[in-house]
């Protein structure tokens, strides 16, 4: 368990704070295990870098105080942002050519409040956010991660194992006898009980005990623990949480539909008009836009099969249907492409050039 090791809570000087460790981390209340590997951070890095290069302004991801910031009725404020991210693999400490453990790492910039906590030793671990829907499936309930939400700071991370804030401990040295045999983080061959060491760490780090407690102590606070009252208010937090989770999904749309306005300004001229039709319509939007730049060809004509008597009528209502969704797509594509042509010679919105387009085809 890689706890602070003494108590003057001192910040990592490089800015660099583990967010999360590598490995698999069952989460209970939504009955997934998460799959942290290096495709997962990867990914992430990317995700991240992606939505900070699409603004001039950005401020950085969210960490909040133990995920308020997922329920609205609860005050919210930020500790800190998160300014960069990057994955540090396990082949660079096997090789000794980092002081980190293997995992994702944020580079971060406390808020007043956020700094004050941490360094007084108020609030020890982060713990990051992912939407279900921004993670790839895996099969068997096991979900990859691959873009980051935000993250909080709290003294109960799901995350088992993660680095605590202050005080890093840097890697131990590797030598070959600790290589390849179940020691996945490089520790000492020498650390007593090596198979049950992980399960010790997470129990001391559940019940916030120092590295160093000695066995009747953990004990005693084992049987101490409030098992389903705790479990009840993880419960209700989890529940919270995917309930909210659309109003962070939304405050991603938005930041989408200003990277699309950036990436398209030689072509707009109602800014704001353009972002509201990309939130409401992001699909649309993208297609008319991408009719302006690249010319777009019409769908040749269909052929038509020899026709065949059909003996029930379900499938006749099935081939009414196919016929009358293909004389739309074609109508939408006529739309499209007039839309297109009025926009270029008479330099107005999309959204009158459709309307015109609209009106035209339809006499």
């Amino acid at each position: 368990m890689n706890l602070i090791l003494n108590r003057n809570f001192e910040l990592p000087e490089d800015g660099w704070y583990q967010l999360a460790p590598l490995g698999e981390f069952p989460h209970a209340a939504a009955g997934v295990t998460q799959i942290i590997d290096e495709a997962a951070c990867n990914r992430m890095v990317t995700a991240f870098e992606t939505i900070k290069n699409a603004s001039e302004n950005f401020p950085g991801l969210l960490i909040d105080f133990d995920h308020f910031s997922l329920d609205a009725a609860k005050h919210s404020e930020a500790a800190g942002w998160i300014t960069d991210l990057k994955f540090v693999p396990q082949s660079a400490i096997e090789n000794r050519q980092s002081e980190m453990y293997g995992g994702l790492y944020a580079n971060i910039r406390w808020s007043d409040v956020g700094e004050a906590a941490v360094v007084g030793g108020r609030y020890r671990f982060l713990s990051p956010v992912w939407a279900k829907s921004d993670c790839e499936n895996l099969g068997n309930d096991r979900l990859r991660p691959v873009r980051l939400l935000n993250a909080a700071v709290t003294n109960d991370p799901n995350l088992k194992g993660i680095l605590p804030l202050s005080n890093r401990n840097p890697a131990p040295p590797v030598d070959s006898a600790s290589l390849g045999r179940g020691n996945p983080r490089g520790c000492p061959p020498n650390q007593k009980e090596k198979t049950m060491q992980p399960v010790i760490d997470a129990l001391l780090n559940k019940l916030n005990l120092p590295a160093d407690t000695a066995e009747a102590d953990l004990i005693a606070a084992i049987e101490n623990m409030a098992t389903a009252d705790e479990a009840a208010a993880l419960t209700n937090r989890a529940e919270t949480a995917e309930s909210s989770l659309a109003d962070l999904q939304t405050a991603q749309l938005e930041a989408d539909a200003d990277a699309f306005c950036e990436a398209n300004a030689e072509l707009i001229e109602n800014r704001d008009e353009v972002r509201a039709q990309f939130i409401e319509n992001r699909e649309l939007t993208e297609a008319v836009f991408k009719n302006l730049k690249t010319p777009v060809t019409p769908d040749p004509k269909p052929q038509t099969p020899n026709p065949k008597p059909l003996h029930n009528r379900d499938s006749k209502v099935a081939a009414t249907r196919n016929r009358d969704a293909a004389a739309n797509e074609s109508n939408a594509v006529k739309i499209r492409n007039r839309a297109a042509e009025i926009m270029k010679t008479e330099s107005v919105a999309y959204t009158e050039a459709f309307r015109r387009a609209e009106q035209e085809l339809a006499e």
